[in-house]
């Protein structure tokens, strides 16, 4: 402690009173004094010290990068998906390897100079030892969630920062990685960290079933609607029923501490049912949850259960793995149903319009009808398509789902078609079977479908036409049976008449049209929103809503629909004192980007206020990108294509910001009723 008490100035005398827990009027988090004493006993750390980190070689940081393999593909996509949450927040969002080295980033431009000076960049060593009481570091360290927050820091040229981390484990509990949000706010970001918490473990649990393809799969929950959700229990367990790797959620349905106390044992007593069964349910193939009976006879879980994947199959499965979208669909979460109710049975409401939607859907579940799904974003669309899926003769064949907005418009096609070997520049060795051939057999689901380009809007027609595909660089064609579903949150008629979509497309796509209702329009706020508390808590301890906690979320407009409330409700459920949540645990800076709709006015949110929400719902956009997007768009006298140019932008992207900010511009008569959307 003498380096640190030597000065007795500036940040070291804090840091030394805290070690000596003399730090009067500055509460010190007990996970930080520690960290602190092994800065000063351990490594010799003094924290007015200017440390310049260690670079790791680039052959080091290739050979880092292969050893995580898959799982890097991964968070790569669940770090992208958290950038656009946190679009305008001046953030770097990084993961590290085990050993503390960025191995990939992705930041917001406008902080970059400060992520420059501070060292976020890939290959750069930030493990505790080299750099004190950090983030990453410290979460590698004590293998859990942190919040480094600027004077948490050990050394002081880090006490600008506030850093949230969560580590990542494989099947067996051993660390991988650590996924961290750092940036310059002045206040504690308590909600980022648990965003950050959620991100790795999605990331867990999409590795764990990319690296469990050599064993039986098995996917539990007590309610069997929540299998396959992130709640989910997920088991790998092999040949002769030894349990092989299990993830977080397993441990926490099971009621077990840690993976050494599954890990090694058998399923069947774990579970109490037979060897058997589990592997009769292996047999039949089906992604329906089924009743597992308990060997004293009492039901106890509902499961689903995937043999071992052939050689091919894997291959697609790691694919898929690492091409999914990151943040699951939209759920409109409801209470458990019986065994023998259908899987529509998941989208039932109070709601007239959710219940007519179910009675359509009801009717044409096992005709190969296509089903356009229209509704603004986060209203469940991704869920509904599932759930036709699920109800339908086609349930136990792939469910395949492709975000046409969030692919590389170069890479689309390739994604959707597949592609020989050495087809085109970047095309991997073993070439691509492509999503519509993965989907054979089964449902293909095309999400934000009217963001697809027109060129591959013409192949797709002639895809579910002729039901042939041809993989890129191929030449010869290959018979496909799939059922096509898709959704949009924006209107097929406008973009039709804006030549951005095919008519004839939208009419093969247009056998039935279902409109999933926004929040704000639905009457069962209050009911959806007790439910996603029953869903995200599982099997924990039941947690209750205060009335006035309620009230308070009812009478908000949601632009971001049941994924901004089910964003929410996770957050305060892992930020909550107690299993009573109350206004005491509920942040107004949450419902940022959408208005309060006074007491007993229409629930119904302005056109400007549906800007103010990004492209997932999920925060707020910056008003000066809206301003001078206006003002370009004036001074170019609304010519599109030339205020894109302004702005190094392409013409999409520029149609699809204006869209997002509700940019119109007047008629020419400048009458208020005479707006247009450009």
């Amino acid at each position: 402690m003498m380096r640190a008490r030597s000065s007795g100035q500036g940040h070291a005398e804090p840091v030394a009173n805290g070690v000596r827990r003399h730090a009067a009027g500055l509460p010190v988090d007990e996970v930080v004094r520690a960290s602190w004493n092994r800065c000063i006993n351990t490594y010799s750390l003094d924290p007015q010290e200017t440390r310049r980190p260690n670079m790791v070689e680039r052959a080091d940081l290739q050979a880092r990068r292969e050893r995580l393999g898959l799982v890097l593909a991964i968070a790569r996509i669940e770090m992208e998906g958290l950038g656009k949450l946190m679009e305008h927040s001046e953030y770097s969002i990084m993961l590290t390897d085990r050993d503390g080295v960025i191995l990939s980033y992705v930041g917001d431009p406008g902080f970059s100079a400060t992520a420059r000076r501070c060292g976020f960049r890939e290959g750069v060593m930030w493990s505790e030892r080299e750099m004190g009481t950090n983030g990453m570091g410290t979460c590698l360290m004590t293998q859990r969630s942190v919040l480094i927050h600027r004077t948490d820091h050990f050394l002081e040229q880090n006490t600008q920062l506030t850093c949230s981390a969560a580590p990542i484990f494989d099947m067996r509990g051993e660390l991988l990685a650590a996924l961290d949000i750092s940036g310059a706010s002045s206040h504690t970001q308590t909600h980022t960290l648990a965003l950050v918490d959620m991100a790795a473990q999605n990331v867990e649990n999409r590795a764990f079933l990319g690296a469990c393809k050599e064993f039986h799969l098995l996917r539990f929950h007590r309610c069997a609607e929540f299998v396959s959700t992130p709640g989910e229990g997920v088991l790998a367990f092999d040949d002769q029923g030894t349990i092989r790797g299990a993830n977080r959620g397993a441990l926490k349905l099971l009621g077990l501490s840690d993976h050494e106390s599954v890990c090694g044992q058998r399923v069947d007593r774990v579970l109490d049912t037979s060897l058997g069964t589990l592997i009769q349910l292996s047999a039949r193939h089906g992604f329906r949850p089924e009743a597992l009976t308990a060997t004293l006879g009492q039901r106890r879980w509902f499961a689903t259960v995937h043999a071992p994947a052939t050689e091919p199959v894997r291959r697609a499965m790691v694919t898929a793995a690492t091409a999914t979208p990151a943040v699951p669909p939209a759920a409109p979460v409801v209470a458990p149903v019986a065994e023998n109710r259908g899987a529509l049975e998941c989208l039932h409401s109070a709601d007239a319009a959710m219940m007519h939607n179910v009675e359509i859907l009801r009717r044409v579940v096992d005709r190969d009808i296509s089903v356009l799904l229209l509704g603004e974003t986060g209203t469940g669309k991704g869920y509904c398509a599932r759930a036709i899926h699920s109800a339908s003769r086609r349930a136990d064949k792939p469910f395949v789902a492709v975000n046409c907005a969030a692919i590389p418009e170069t890479l689309i096609e390739s994604e959707l078609f597949g592609h020989k070997p050495g087809a085109f520049t970047g095309a991997t060795r073993e070439g691509s079977m492509g999503r519509i051939l993965q989907a054979n057999g089964g449902s293909l689901f095309l999400d934000e479908i009217g963001d697809m380009p027109l060129p591959l809007q013409a192949r797709l027609l002639n895809v579910i036409e002729d039901r042939e595909v041809m993989p890129l660089g191929g030449n010869k064609v290959v018979s496909v049976d799939v059922r096509i579903l898709s959704a949009t949150q924006r209107d097929p008629l406008d973009l039709i008449a804006r030549g951005l979509f095919r008519e004839d497309l939208y009419y093969r796509l247009n056998g039935i049209t279902v409109r999933m209702p926004p929040l704000r329009q639905r009457s069962d706020c209050a009911d959806l929103i007790r439910k996603l508390l029953q869903s995200e808590t599982g099997s924990g301890p039941a947690v209750e809503i205060d009335s006035a906690l309620l009230d308070r979320l009812v009478r908000h407009s949601w632009p971001g629909n049941v994924r901004q409330v089910r964003n929410v409700v996770r957050t305060m459920l892992a930020l909550r004192a107690s299993d009573r949540l109350t206004l005491a645990d509920f942040s107004e800076d949450w419902l940022a980007g959408g208005a309060v709709v006074a007491a007993g006015a229409p629930a119904a949110c302005t056109e400007e206020q549906r800007g103010e929400v990004d492209a997932d719902g999920e925060g707020v956009l910056s008003g000066a990108e809206r301003d001078a997007m206006r003002r370009t768009l004036e001074a170019c006298r609304w010519n599109v294509s030339a205020a894109a140019a302004h702005l190094h932008i392409s013409r999409r992207t520029m149609y699809r910001k204006m869209h997002r900010h509700g940019l119109v511009r007047l008629g020419f008569n400048g009458a208020p009723g005479s707006r247009e959307l450009v």
